[in-house]
């Protein structure tokens, strides 16, 4: 597909050429949208010379058949064969993408009197200091078209190819005149230029400049490629894909990969964290981090916990929502493909500062207990640890008469002595809430050869979150209230460092250690229906969460023929750490301290990742309107998890005098002399398969093709081979240990249609797998962090199959407007989602995981973006995006019968019917600013399936949000950010019928941030 490309101001680069415009032949050298100089050029045979510092050679072209060969360091890089007839001028650029396969190559061609190809000529008018000019008129001499200059000094004329002189005046500075400036086809010419302030005085008359081009200190030119925006990468990618680059991240205020992937089509995310791409959860979800596999810090889900990544260091978000064989076989309802930062083009060196607040708590009491001295950091100093005596005393935690054959005959004082090694540390208190704080910094550099460079990020951040007078209402567990709150701790430090060894290789390390820490306080009172007591319940809580990850990756592109093929290769150790230590919880009921609810609960997760593989791209041309590009691939994954767990609760003494009212002071009553006295003893409740080791190994090939038939036609055809492998095994538990295997064949096939420039249809049909997740599968006792109920694995549960259907077709109104509209169907085989267990009492109200027998899920997204106006001062523009997703799922006969008959047929668990984003923008140029107003609405969703006896799921009510930011540019190096989040306050809800069974306020959130460019 052929499109005119436009120059982009803000990326051009310095490129001129020189000589007459007849009989000649102008090269155009680039690397992505730098000019390359130094490339060694032959002309039939014979040295040409090397491109100068704007990329650029241009020789006399008699008619006839010719050759252009470039050579870097004796290697040839590619060649052009081209033929012109006598009085023809040949344009030639080549340009070698970053990203893409092979060197872009144009040639074009025209008589010396064809008026009809047009460039562009722009440029930023500047005064002596630097500092852009406003309303600068700039007029081309023979024609009078005319620009003005808007608010950052830029101005840009379209104009037939040949050569211009141009009039800039403005009625503060002295004018001057631009000559000789070489307009080429397709490409933007930038002549820039710095005006000196008109003199004061009258009768004083100052006589304009010639500026006589072309001249390096005002002259430039450069390509804009359309594949450098998310707007270009939809377009030209062979499969459906919706993406968000780095600047509409930072309009948008996106501070993580969590809230920006909301902006998306079909995109939701749930509990702040987890993505939802058509209807469909992470384990239909596909995730990958510069090409690499990303494992996850929660250990009750398979999802990737998103809000870990911080928007600083992103370069790029993008979601193909339909499966090729290039991805992971998981790719059911999307690929979330995370790009982080590469090396700079320049020298950079940013700082950041971020202040918020929130109106339902900043600056008001909030719940709070005794913490660490590391606790401000995200460190645990060392309160919260585990006393190892302790556990290697109790036999890993799970007995306390370790050598007796009854209860209670270890003697008292061994006993207190193993009590009074636990911090006391139980009761709640308040505190004032602190405002948002987030302090970022950033730097890179890279030579003036471009050989190698560096980028580095560090950011730390501070937040709270907290649910104030929470309101329980559920019929059949508990009606009351609750306050919760929740602060959070993020440090993060991010470097890359790299080789550019030839313009089109590329070698890049990546490193990152990303932490995020949450210290959470609940508090709950009421009355518990279930179980018909007044019960009143604490939680106290520290995770820190954990991601490491060294990445090497290499590019390499090299010629076998007149092709150019591409290999890239890819390494990375990985490692995520989930860890809590000393969790506390303690309930009273009906006002008495119920031992068997005291629970201090240790557990830590890690994972280590190891992965590898490569890509080999090779285009074929068989004639000139078929060529077929071929890739194969390989990935093998490691990964290898080993989690620890130990509980502990107490047993007060028959015949103690404790005080267990709910009156008493806590940590008076399990004071350390009450142990000492033998009151109350510690009581281990770790069982044999809290703790576990597991594996999960992926190995998998695939052979893809994509074949262009003409300029319109685009074929994609390949199958990936895919054998999954999952182990765990428990250690004090060797009969409970299971094990999962899949191989699958997973083919994809896709059509892409394009009749011209602006339409384009696309159909593809793929099949893909989903594999339950090791928490899953895994007989450890364990429990939901935010619930806080008992989680029971399914060790028979199998691996899901999924067949897809997909269709969208798209309009292009210009580079950076398109509507778009897409049709998908899954049917998917033995769905896996969360159960309802069987059984009565405290394990009913868990959870456990079971797959049913089918699902079906259809959806229709559109998808729209346009500019309502463009004046010299304002740009207005308009884009949203609206999905309609209905499923029904075939229950198995256990769930059937737990669920009850009335929900066969009911939709999929976290899946709303309607999803909604509206962002509206205007630019205001001479001053500088920046308007947003985003709007974000989603439906109700299953939150979680209830018992037949009860009036169907509990649902998480849908909602609207409506933020709105503002940007203001104070100067080159200084910006400002306000943001104000969640306008409409109003209630997050979850109901039951009609009846609402949790609500809280979230409050109005807001924000100012400056920046620093140095």
């Amino acid at each position: 597909m052929k499109l005119r490309s436009r120059s982009l101001l803000a990326a051009a680069v310095a490129l001129a050429s020189n000589g007459a415009l007849s009989a000649d032949t102008y090269l155009n050298v680039f690397f992505d949208s730098a000019p390359m100089q130094g490339i060694n050029v032959k002309f039939d045979g014979q040295d040409l010379g090397m491109t100068d510092e704007r990329g650029s050679v241009s020789t006399y072209t008699p008619a006839g058949a010719h050759t252009i060969e470039l050579y870097r360091a004796g290697v040839l890089l590619t060649s052009v064969q081209y033929e012109v007839d006598a009085d023809e001028d040949a344009e030639i650029s080549v340009t070698f993408p970053e990203d893409d396969d092979s060197p872009e190559i144009t040639v074009n061609k025209f008589d010396s009197d064809d008026a009809q190809a047009t460039g562009y000529v722009g440029g930023i008018i500047t005064d002596r200091d630097g500092l852009p000019i406003a309303g600068a008129s700039v007029v081309e001499a023979n024609s009078g078209r005319e620009a003005m200059t808007s608010a950052d000094g830029s101005y840009e004329l379209e104009l037939p190819r040949g050569q211009y002189s141009f009039d800039v005046s403005h009625p503060d500075y002295s004018g001057a005149t631009i000559r000789d400036i070489r307009v080429l086809a397709d490409l933007g010419v930038v002549a820039s230029l710095q005006l000196s302030p008109r003199p004061s005085g009258v009768g004083i008359s100052v006589a304009a400049p010639i500026i006589q081009g072309p001249v390096e200190e005002v002259l430039t030119v450069g390509t804009y490629k359309p594949s450098d925006s998310s707007l270009g990468l939809e377009r030209f990618s062979t499969n459906v894909v919706d993406a968000l680059d780095i600047e509409q991240m930072a309009r948008f205020g996106d501070s993580n990969v969590a809230v920006a992937l909301t902006r998306l089509v079909g995109v939701t995310v749930t509990g702040g964290k987890y993505a939802n791409v058509r209807g469909l959860d992470g384990r239909y979800i596909s995730s990958t981090l510069n090409g690499f596999l990303m494992p996850s810090t929660d250990p009750m889900r398979r999802d990737v916990q998103l809000d870990l990544f911080p928007a600083g260091i992103l370069d790029s978000i993008e979601v193909q929502k339909t499966y090729s064989p290039d991805l992971l076989g998981t790719t059911t309802g999307g690929a979330l493909k995370i790009t982080t930062k590469g090396l700079p083009d320049e020298r950079t060196a940013k700082m950041s500062l971020k202040l918020g607040s929130n109106s339902e708590y900043i600056g008001k009491e909030i719940i709070t207990y005794e913490g660490s001295n590391g606790d401000w950091l995200g460190f645990d100093s060392g309160l919260r640890d585990l006393p190892q005596n302790v556990v290697d005393a109790t036999d890993g935690g799970t007995s306390l008469t370790v050598g007796c054959s009854f209860d209670f005959c270890v003697d008292p004082l061994t006993a207190a002595q193993y009590g009074v090694e636990f911090q006391d540390d139980y009761n709640v208190g308040t505190k004032k809430s602190n405002p948002e704080v987030e302090m970022a910094l950033s730097f890179g550099d890279i030579t003036d050869s471009g050989l190698f460079g560096y980028y580095g990020a560090l950011k730390y951040s501070y937040g709270t979150d907290v649910r104030m007078d929470a309101q329980l209402s559920n019929p059949f567990e508990v009606d009351g209230e609750y306050n919760r709150s929740q602060e959070n701790y993020s440090l993060d430090g991010y470097f890359v460092f790299g080789s550019n060894f030839r313009a089109e290789d590329e070698i890049l390390s990546r490193t990152m250690l990303l932490r995020d820490s949450d210290n959470t306080t609940r508090v709950d009172s009421g009355f518990d229906n279930g179980e018909d007591i007044y019960i009143d319940k604490v939680i106290l809580e520290w995770v820190e969460r954990q991601f490491f990850s060294q990445q090497v990756t290499g590019k390499h592109v090299f010629d076998i023929g007149a092709d150019a093929h591409q290999l890239d290769w890819r390494i990375a150790y990985s490692n995520t750490n989930r860890y809590e230590p000393d969790r506390r919880q303690y309930a009273y009921y009906s006002g008495t301290l119920s031992s068997s609810s005291f629970e201090r609960r240790w557990s830590d997760l890690d994972e280590d990742s190891i992965d590898y593989g490569f890509d080999y791209v090779a285009p074929v041309e068989f004639t000139s309107w078929w060529t077929t590009e071929f890739a194969v691939g390989a990935l093998v994954s490691e990964k290898s998890r080993e989690v620890e767990l130990y509980r502990f609760g107490i047993q007060p003494m028959p015949g103690s005098d404790l005080d267990l009212s709910v009156d008493a002071n806590l940590e008076e009553t399990l004071a350390y002399y009450n142990f000492a006295l033998d009151k109350v003893r510690i009581d281990p409740n770790t069982t044999s398969t809290d703790s576990y080791n597991a594996d999960e190994n992926v190995t998998a090939g695939y052979l893809n093709t994509t074949t262009d038939l003409g300029d319109s036609w685009t074929v994609m055809l390949g199958v990936r081979q895919e054998d999954f492998e999952q182990i765990l095994e428990y250690p004090n538990s060797p009969e409970s240990n299971n094990s999962l295997e899949s191989s699958e064949a997973l083919p994809a096939f896709s059509l892409t249609f394009a009749p011209g420039e602006s339409w384009q249809f696309r159909a593809g049909a793929s099949k893909t797998v989903s594999y339950p997740g090791i928490i899953e599968r895994s007989q450890s006792s364990t429990f939901d962090p935010e619930t806080d109920r008992p989680i029971f694995g399914n060790p028979n549960l199998v691996y899901s199959t999924i067949d897809n259907l997909d269709f969208r077709v798209e309009y292009y109104f210009s580079d950076e407007e398109s509507v778009s509209l897409a049709l998908f169907n899954k049917e998917i085989e033995n769905p896996v989602e969360q159960a309802l267990p069987p059984g009565s009492g405290s394990a009913a109200k868990g959870i456990t995981y079971r797959n049913s027998e089918a699902a079906t899920l259809n959806g229709i997204e559109l998808d729209a973006s346009v500019n309502m106006f463009e004046t010299g001062s304002w740009l207005g523009f308009i884009s949203g995006n609206v999905a309609y997703i209905e499923s029904e799922v075939t229950l198995d006969e256990m769930s059937l019968a737990l669920e009850g008959e009335a929900q066969q047929g009911r939709e999929l668990q976290g899946q709303s019917p309607w999803l909604a984003n509206l962002q509206l923008g205007f630019d205001h140029y001479p001053l500088e600013q920046k308007f947003t107003l985003l709007v974000n609405y989603y439906d109700d969703r299953i939150y979680r399936v209830q018992r037949a006896a009860r009036t169907g799921p509990e649902y998480e009510v849908g909602r609207t949000e409506i933020n709105f930011n503002y940007e203001k540019m104070f100067s080159e190096t200084m910006t400002l950010q306000v943001q104000a989040k969640n306008l409409l306050d109003s209630e997050v809800e979850y109901r039951i019928g009609d009846r609402i069974t949790e609500s809280y306020k979230k409050g109005i959130e807001v924000s100012a941030k400056v920046s620093w460019e140095f």
